[in-house]
């Protein structure tokens, strides 16, 4: 059997090990909080109603109610989906730049790789993942 012998080549600066990139991780001070205020900023961009957003969120309107009464911030599950809705919106808002014909295509049911999504699709994590999916794909001429 044949033993490659090879040698380390002679460096005058040490070997750096890639790290992952930190470009990818969202940095926020309170992650699990997402204020009134960011929520009232956010039913400006998506034009849903407060029962609307209270069957988005699974809570009941009278919760909702609450929360935007006391100005408790949403907390767990509730901030993660609605920083992820207010993600989705962003990118929403570059490629039909009017909240109105967003929230038309949102409610409009379509066929999406064999899947029909409609304004249901939104009360998922995974459903706003693949609205951001077909949103990107739209934006970059790639739509099918």
């Amino acid at each position: 059997m044949k033993h490659i012998q090879y040698q380390m080549p002679e460096q005058s600066i040490p070997l750096r090990i890639a790290a992952e990139p930190e470009v990818l991780y969202m940095v926020r001070k309170n992650v699990d909080l997402f204020p009134v205020k960011k929520f009232n900023e956010l039913s400006q961009k998506l034009l849903f109603t407060q029962v609307e957003w209270a069957d988005i969120l699974h809570i009941s309107d009278r919760t909702l109610q609450r929360y935007l009464k006391e100005e408790k911030p949403f907390e767990g599950l509730y901030s993660e989906h609605l920083y992820q809705l207010e993600n989705m919106a962003d990118l929403g808002l570059l490629v039909f730049s009017n909240p109105k014909a967003l929230e038309e295509w949102l409610r409009k049911p379509r066929l999406v790789l064999g899947e029909e999504q409609d304004f249901s699709t939104l009360k998922s994590f995974w459903g706003v993942k693949l609205i951001c999916n077909e949103l990107g794909r739209i934006e970059h001429g790639v739509y099918i």
